[in-house]
């Protein structure tokens, strides 16, 4: 995703998801954690939340994003699409 969309994106799980305060947030470039992505992605911290993250879901569903589970980090992402 664009910077931009995914500052907006921020801005929107801060508003919808009010167990994301306290947790650690990255705009990251994409590719970094070894999965194909278009742009941004946006890493999330937190801590085996299950409230979070099924927040986080409602939100990427919403927005045709794809989500990522590594641990404790919740990787947020436009997912490459091959031709």
């Amino acid at each position: 995703m664009e910077r931009d969309e995914a500052v907006k994106l921020v801005k929107e799980i801060f508003y919808s998801c009010r167990y994301i305060e306290g947790k650690s947030i990255k705009l990251m470039p994409a590719d970094t954690t070894g999965f194909s992505s278009k742009g941004c992605q946006i890493h999330i911290h937190t801590r085996d939340d299950e409230l979070l993250e099924s927040c986080l879901k409602t939100v990427t569903d919403n927005h045709g994003l794809a989500m990522t589970k590594k641990g404790d980090l919740v990787i947020i992402y436009k997912p490459s699409t091959i031709i």
